[in-house]
């Protein structure tokens, strides 16, 4: 009788893991590596075209952070300008007391000449850094959709693999709540769409900052000084 108990005791552990088992597996938007084993070569295309497009949101991720890193490089250029643009005032300060001390019509002229320049200098690399800081907001937002879009891919592959199993009438598709990777599709879609916008707004300030550094540089070079010290990559086209 003990023997018998014993094992009366067993299986119901036994049946009380397979059903915990299935119950997790209810609840969970993940395929087991063990289901999808189960699927032959034409279930197993729905889902080799699901983790194509994972792989296609991967390399988008990686060619988004690159761009991230160009608007980080613009961010240093545009403060190396202002290092300039400071350098340039201070000789424009030295020129303007020097013509001071001498009232030198001539010096003077040349002095006026040269705060006109240093202070336009000084307003294209206040631009040039205002333009950068935007350009890494949006680069940064358009990396957070990047790395959503992923997360919808990974989605959609788990989705496919249920779907495979479906359609091929597996049974292990059973043990699976359809719902629940579709609800984890749509959520994954959902938070894309708002990083989607996010980033397309601020792509928004981003261009309009551009535009004012291209306007300030087109009026430094009117005042006769086309080379300048502007050498901002204007990476955000």
């Amino acid at each position: 009788m003990r023997i018998k108990g014993i094992i009366t005791l067993a299986l119901a552990a036994v049946m009380g893991c397979m059903h915990g088992g299935a119950q997790s597996e209810a609840k969970s938007s993940t395929v087991s590596e063990a289901d999808v084993g189960r699927l032959g070569p034409e279930q197993e295309a729905l889902v080799d075209e699901a983790r194509q497009a994972l792989a296609n949101a991967g390399d988008a991720l990686s060619r988004t952070n690159l761009r991230l890193q160009e608007a980080q490089n613009e961010e240093g250029t545009a403060k190396a300008d202002q290092h300039a643009a400071e350098s340039d005032q201070k000789v424009a300060d030295a020129q303007q007391k020097v013509a001071n001390d001498s009232r030198d019509p001539d010096a003077l002229e040349k002095a006026c000449q040269l705060q006109e320049q240093a202070k336009a200098h000084k307003l294209a690399d206040d631009a040039h850094l205002e333009y950068a800081g935007k350009l890494i907001d949006q680069r940064k937002a358009e990396m957070q959709a990047a790395e959503q879009q992923v997360k919808v891919a990974q989605a959609r592959v788990e989705w496919s693999k249920l779907q495979a199993l479906e359609q091929a009438k597996n049974p292990a598709a059973t043990k699976y709540d359809p719902g629940r990777f579709q609800t984890a599709v749509n959520d994954a879609q959902g938070d894309l769409d708002k990083a989607v916008q996010k980033a397309h707004d601020l792509e928004v300030q981003a261009t309009a900052a551009r535009q004012q550094w291209e306007d300030s540089q087109r009026r430094l070079q009117a005042q006769g000084d086309g080379t300048s010290n502007q050498t901002g990559t204007g990476s955000g086209k």
